[in-house]
């Protein structure tokens, strides 16, 4: 029962040491892959020491809370301690391919700790012994499978680098570990630490927004519409004309040139008349986009409250709430996203997290291809004093500009981004 308190009270540590600390939120949908190497003890019925081992490992990330872990690795059993004497009774190679599931006891902070179960397959073979002191034949090669009960701790380096170590008890079925059988099952201890590279996260198509709300874009369709050549201002300045020419007639006024002139405030009478249709017909427009701009925000707030209450989520659990909204996104389900992340700025605007609320708001309307509103959004993490998202937000802004057709100022966010995070 020694080795299996051992194996709790690691956990135990873990736990107790990452409790209190903060940092990003872990991602989801990722796939990492890693090498560590350590020490491992058999616990059998002779005294024995430690020996070496190594394995390669690939890991993916279900969910913020939950991983699985796929490893090939190469250990050895030993009675004496990495060395084999002349008395050793003992020295066991091991081939070993484990799956695990493992559940992170806490979702946030640079220290994660967790735990998890598996089950493993190796083979077996004996090298290097005294023959004489060994009962029975020579064992040259076996299989067996074992059940896997540990716990360990990953720590954040960066969002694509991580530190990992972990210590488990790994469960035989047989007793021929170390060519001893007596009767009871052996088993062995692993302790090993090595490093996780995460992949870039899957990526995710961009889909444009069902509905889209342009402040006033019925209004720039008629602004500017009149220009200094405008009918009204060459028919005042044609009559004033016409005065002056009356006032200075002589006798030799050819009736031919009043006739042009006459059929020239005619003309100009008609375009008066045409624009004034016009006018009309623009102004019968704008009541109509009016109207259906109000019922498209009348919808969109019907939309809200039902989203509102299909989501049942309690905004007063910070973390929970902003997990789910994470997962939203991931999703693709940026309406939900949009909606959960927007609630959390407004009944906690000052939470350590909250600019990393915002620039996610501007994810989601960029993921929506509404680049407008996701400008703004990103340019609202900026005004914050101290954000983990600042970078982030410049390179977003960057690209906003490009599909907005802003290349120069987009190639200004990026000339800030190098300058003032030249180590993002």
């Amino acid at each position: 029962m020694q080795q299996y308190r051992l194996v709790l009270a690691v956990i135990a540590i873990l736990m107790v040491i990452c409790s209190d600390l903060s940092a990003q939120m872990l991602s989801a949908g990722r796939l990492g892959l890693g090498f560590n190497a350590g020490v491992q003890k058999i616990f059998c019925e002779d005294p024995s020491g430690f020996g070496l081992g190594a394995e390669g490992y690939a890991r993916y990330k279900i969910s913020p809370r939950i991983f699985t872990n796929i490893a090939f690795g190469y250990g050895e059993l030993r009675q004496k301690t990495f060395i084999i004497w002349n008395d050793s009774k003992y020295a066991t190679d091991l081939i070993t391919l484990d799956v695990k599931g493992a559940v992170n006891l806490i979702t946030e902070g640079n220290f994660i700790p967790y735990a998890y179960l598996g089950l493993g397959v190796f083979h077996f073979s004996y090298h290097g012994v005294n023959e004489n002191l060994l009962p029975g034949h020579y064992l040259g090669g076996y299989f067996d499978a074992s059940f896997i009960l540990g716990g360990g701790i990953e720590t954040r380096i960066n969002p694509n680098v991580s530190l990992d170590m972990y210590v488990d008890y790994r469960f035989t079925t047989g007793d021929q570990l170390n060519n001893i059988i007596i009767g009871a099952k052996d088993g062995y201890l692993n302790i090993r630490a090595g490093v996780t590279y995460y992949l870039a996260g899957a990526a995710f198509g961009r889909k444009s927004s069902d509905v889209k709300l342009t402040d006033g874009s019925p209004i720039q369709e008629i602004s500017g519409e009149g220009s200094s050549d405008s009918p009204d201002e060459d028919l005042n300045s044609l009559l004033e004309g016409m005065d002056s020419y009356n006032e200075t007639a002589d006798a030799n006024l050819n009736m031919e040139e009043y006739i042009k002139l006459k059929s020239r405030v005619d003309q100009l009478n008609d375009a008066i008349r045409q624009k004034e249709y016009e006018i009309e017909d623009l102004k019968n427009q704008l009541a109509i986009r009016k109207e259906k701009i109000t019922e498209l925000e009348n919808n969109l707030r019907t939309r809200s409250g039902a989203l509102a209450s299909s989501l049942d989520v309690d905004l007063s659990d910070f973390s929970t709430s902003y997990e789910k909204a994470l997962q939203h996104y991931y999703s693709r389900e940026y309406d939900a996203a949009i909606y959960l992340f927007s609630m959390l700025l407004e009944t906690s605007p000052t939470h350590r997290l909250a600019s990393n609320c915002q620039y996610w708001l501007g994810e989601c309307y960029f993921g929506q291809g509404d680049y407008s509103m996701a400008l703004e959004a990103f340019q609202k993490v900026l005004a914050y004093e101290e954000s983990f998202k600042k970078d982030d937000a410049l390179l977003m802004m960057g690209r906003c500009y490009i599909f907005l057709g802003d290349k120069p100022t987009a190639l200004s966010m990026f000339d800030r981004l190098m300058s003032e995070f030249p180590d993002s």
